[in-house]
């Protein structure tokens, strides 16, 4: 996930999306929707924040929906803080 320099909405909810199936992993990861991507200016540090709903599959045929909402280092693609 790093080295990938995040320069749009659509480039940083990718970075979201790997995190997730990483996480999960991919067979696990059934759905991602986005409600919401900006980019954030701050005096430390500028990120993305990404936010959205996750259906993770549990068991045979159960799923689990999470909410979740990442903010992610815009010069490395890496997600450092994250809240599920």
């Amino acid at each position: 996930m790093s080295g990938i320099r995040i320069e749009d909405a659509g480039s940083a909810q990718a970075s979201a999306r790997r995190y997730l199936v990483a996480q999960f992993g991919a067979n696990k990861i059934k759905d991602v929707s986005f409600t919401k991507a900006w980019y954030s200016t701050g005096a430390q540090r500028d990120i993305w924040e990404v936010e959205g709903d996750v259906a993770v599959k549990k068991g045979w045929f159960g799923k689990e929906y999470l909410h979740f909402k990442f903010q992610i280092d815009p010069e490395s693609g890496r997600v450092i803080a994250y809240e599920i």
